[in-house]
């Protein structure tokens, strides 16, 4: 779900309804598309503590690819509705490990990269909330069938770029397992993009208190 999702370009994407009652999947699909609207290569770390995961970031138009350093591991995440999937450093379907975490000691799993979630077919509007000062749409999903961690996820997407600011993932028990949440923006070479989200582990005994907290964030542009 890394918006995840480096996910989160926040620079705007005009095309967001400003209906009363927009359709949930035409926001997905702007969220989808804003996610990748710019083609830039960022370096980035994923924080947990004490502990780094450095890794680069490759944006094209459809396409977001993550090379994490240690241990050396690529994700290539495309979403583009032909080819929507995870593929590794040799364009094959990551279709097994994807709850494994992308690097070691982080928060953040193969699954949740996907951004898998903004396909699924059952979405449904619950309204609009404010966020961090921003107007959003909250949607909630769920995946029509069992193969994924979460049974329900809830996204708020930014009515002016159609962004993901926050994401909560529920498990099958309807409890809520992990919130993925902007912190800040930054402007990179006169674009807005993301600069710190944090990531909340939770337990299913305590949904108020998470047990673990990362942070992904984004460091500047790629040395050519």
């Amino acid at each position: 779900m890394l918006c995840l999702a480096a996910l989160l370009m926040l620079a705007p994407f005009r095309g967001v309804a400003a209906a009363a009652d927009p359709d949930p999947q035409e926001l997905l699909k702007v969220a989808r598309l804003a996610s990748t609207q710019q083609e830039v290569a960022l370096r980035g770390r994923l924080r947990t503590g004490v502990t780094d995961a450095p890794f680069t970031l490759r944006v094209a138009f459809g396409r977001l690819r993550f090379a994490f350093e240690e241990p050396v591991r690529v994700y290539e995440v495309r979403l583009d509705d032909e080819t929507s999937g995870v593929f590794d450093a040799k364009g094959r379907s990551v279709q097994r490990g994807m709850r494994e975490p992308v690097a070691e000691g982080a928060a953040v799993t193969v699954e949740d990269l996907s951004l898998g979630f903004l396909y699924w077919p059952d979405a449904r509007l619950l309204g609009e909330e404010t966020v961090r000062t921003r107007p959003a749409w909250n949607i909630e999903l769920r995946p029509g069938k069992r193969g994924s961690e979460f049974g329900v996820v809830r996204v708020w997407l930014d009515q002016q770029s159609g962004a993901l600011l926050r994401i909560e993932g529920f498990d099958w028990q309807s409890k809520l397992s992990r919130r993925f949440e902007v912190v800040s923006g930054q402007r990179i070479d006169g674009q807005w993009m993301l600069k710190q989200m944090r990531i909340e582990t939770f337990s299913p005994e305590n949904s108020t208190r998470p047990v673990g907290r990362s942070y992904l964030e984004i460091l500047g542009k790629e040395s050519a």
